[in-house]
């Protein structure tokens, strides 16, 4: 019955009939930014054309049995701008009917590039978060009318319209599917009318890494720090995404957030071993995307975590990240918790090569169902963060008393 009620809702678009040249004079006037992005290389955009849609939420994808069609929400064509290898994809927070707002404000929206006089394609998906419009600035008429626009999940739930997501495509050969259906339709072996759509085909789990602690060396003293993180109900996860034009070889493309609120909460012990890989367990949807009944793409999308944890020990040295500029010292005993600063991410963070060839990133804000703690001590007083000092930075190291001698 599920099925059936998502098969009537399907609203996939056709790839060539859905794919608009949008130049920038026929943007939506005053829709908000929700992210912008470029095409790697030199790339002009000036002749692509362009199709985006809203996916549903991650939640309800999860639900989807392999085969079910999954409802996708075309968006207007001046919702894209390009300028040069540049474009921004602007939406009005009042064209996304309510079913394809999921968990704390989430939308997933998807994003297909096609340039027909170098024959390249490139799709990418990305979330943004509904979020209320910062009303600096404005005056109080303007405040009344002007409430809704996007935030970059990497600010938090919670935040208003600020920091635009950004993202880097890359441009490659044009499925042959792509092809094969211009021929089709060309040919009017294919009616004229929308045939395309997305179907679920399958499912896998992987692990991924959310998190990082370096407790401190014994130093001066006997024993090591320890460090523990919390991953509660509320907090999110964003994992990257895959595609493939052929069926075998995948590349890493777009991202979409994952709340846990439905979930479960953890809380990991406190650990000494210098370096600790926190992961948890995410679930992956795999789907086709076919018109005509020709393949244009296969796709790879987070939707859900499994609710599985565990704690990786590596053998790596930790990292070095000892300077005057990115540290602080001589910290009264206590816990310190990170619930704020940059967002952690890991590049390969995602363990999905032996699917697909290739791992994907994650990103993890800090909140306050979302941290990172260290137990501060005599023996154990100092933080140093990655790039910036502990509260800005995105990964931090714990240090032994006296360290900053050692400078």
């Amino acid at each position: 019955m599920y099925a059936r009620k998502l098969a009537l809702l399907a609203g996939g678009a056709g790839l060539l009939a859905g794919l608009l040249n949008v130049p920038a004079a026929h943007a939506t006037a005053g829709a908000p930014v929700a992210f912008t992005g470029q095409v790697d290389g030199q790339t002009s955009l000036e002749r692509a054309q362009f199709t985006l849609r809203a996916d549903l939420p991650a939640a309800e994808s999860a639900e989807l049995a392999d085969g079910d069609r999954v409802p996708m929400l075309k968006l207007p064509a001046s919702a894209v701008t390009t300028s040069g290898n540049a474009f921004t994809v602007s939406v009005d927070p009042a064209d996304i009917p309510a079913r394809y707002v999921g968990s704390n404000g989430l939308v997933s929206l998807e994003l297909e590039i096609y340039d027909p006089s170098s024959d390249t394609y490139a799709w990418t998906t990305r979330s943004v978060r509904l979020a209320a419009q910062s009303s600096a600035g404005r005056s109080t008429a303007a405040r009344a009318t002007v409430t809704r626009g996007w935030a970059d999940p990497a600010a938090g739930a919670g935040a208003t319209a600020s920091g635009t997501p950004r993202v880097t495509v890359h441009m490659g050969k044009a499925p042959a599917g792509l092809k094969r259906y211009q021929v089709l339709r060309k040919s009017a072996a294919l009616p004229r009318a929308d045939t395309c759509t997305t179907t679920k085909i399958g499912q896998n789990d992987a692990w991924a890494t959310i998190g990082e602690g370096y407790p401190a060396a014994p130093g001066y003293g006997t024993t090591r720090g320890k460090a523990w993180m919390t991953h509660s109900s509320g907090s999110e996860i964003t994992y990257g995404a895959a595609l493939s034009t052929d069926g075998v070889k995948w590349s890493a493309s777009g991202s979409t957030s994952v709340a846990n609120t439905k979930g479960f909460s953890f809380e990991w012990a406190a650990d000494s071993h210098p370096t600790i890989s926190y992961r948890t367990e995410v679930r992956y949807s795999k789907y086709k995307y076919d018109c005509g009944g020709v393949i244009i793409n296969r796709k790879m999308k987070a939707v859900s975590e499994t609710g599985g944890v565990k704690t990786i020990h590596t053998d790596s040295n930790p990292p070095y990240w000892l300077s005057r500029s990115k540290c602080t010292f001589d910290m009264p005993a206590g816990t310190w918790t990170k619930t704020t600063g940059t967002a952690y991410s890991n590049s390969g963070g995602v363990k999905i090569s032996s699917l697909i060839g290739i791992e994907l990133s994650t990103s993890r804000s800090y909140t306050k169902n979302s941290t990172l703690s260290y137990k501060m001590d005599a023996g154990h007083d100092s933080l140093c963060g990655n790039t910036d000092k502990p509260n800005y930075a995105s990964k931090v190291q714990q240090f032994y008393n006296r360290i900053q001698d050692e400078l």
